[in-house]
């Protein structure tokens, strides 16, 4: 008897990954199109951030708001932002992305979430990776001073970018101008997320607004890896908690109007 249980549960595991992997390939097709320059499009963006925001750094001649190099302090805050605000802005569309593949019975909500995530997630972090050993070597110091530390804020901004865009896609197929309110909210979480300030050092009153903000939880988690003695405004309970209810959620929303969500 187990063994003829354990054999439909490997099946459909099969076909789920058979399912999941097509998935990725087509959500890939979508998002380079034909030219084999559409990768170099993605890296510019996070370039462009860079640049403008050490431009008006530089006009402004303002001070480094930590450690003694403007490029480290900027880009830790923009990658820790941008990159779990990115994994998550398009995964959380890939219901509405996907939806002629939803009239197939083999493709579930899910299906397309995790397989735009998987996508999504290899091209930030092979980003990372390139302006990070970039910076290193145009520093010529290490950059990342805690390795097991930024491996667990890799860990983090990931799980926290799937739940929170996994909530946010099951909401959007329920809730009509959910994606509309989402767009709007996201420069505000920008600006108080950390990225060019020291958050520690804002008066207790603000840190006490700015510390409900998942986001800058994600900011300070990057930049504990980047720096020996960063003094971080950090809970990383509090952010891997509210991911981990985030994403209960969207899977029960999925599983109880995943009819009404496929018709959406």
């Amino acid at each position: 008897m187990a063994l003829l249980a354990e054999k439909p549960l490997s099946y459909a595991l099969r076909e789920n990954a058979r399912v999941i992997s097509a998935l990725v390939v087509r959500s890939a097709v979508t998002r380079f199109g034909e030219s084999r320059l559409g990768f170099v499009w993605i890296l510019i963006e996070p370039a462009a951030y860079i640049g403008i925001f050490l431009l008006i750094h530089a006009g402004m001649k303002a001070q480094i708001p930590f450690g003694d190099n403007a490029l480290l302090f900027i880009l830790a805050g923009v990658f820790g932002f941008r990159m779990t605000r990115g994994i998550s802005r398009k995964t959380e569309r890939a219901i509405s992305n996907n939806q002629p593949m939803l009239t197939y019975p083999l493709v579930r909500p899910l299906d397309t979430i995790i397989a735009t995530f998987l996508l999504e997630s290899t091209i930030w972090l092979i980003i990372c990776a390139l302006f990070m050993w970039g910076l290193a070597i145009s520093l010529d110091r290490d950059v990342i001073v805690y390795p097991g530390e930024f491996a667990e804020c890799m860990f983090a901004i990931l799980y926290f970018a799937f739940s929170y865009a996994a909530f946010n896609a099951m909401a959007g197929a329920l809730i009509p101008r959910w994606d509309t309110f989402m767009s709007m909210v996201s420069m505000p979480l920008m600006l108080l997320s950390g990225v060019f300030f020291m958050p520690a050092e804002m008066p207790p009153s603000f840190q006490a607004i700015l510390w409900w903000n998942p986001f800058l939880h994600c900011v300070e988690w990057f930049r504990t890896s980047t720096y020996l003695d960063y003094n971080a405004l950090l809970s990383k309970y509090y952010l891997l908690g509210l991911a981990t209810a985030l994403l209960t959620s969207a899977l029960i929303l999925e599983r109880v109007f995943r009819s009404r969500i496929i018709s959406a």
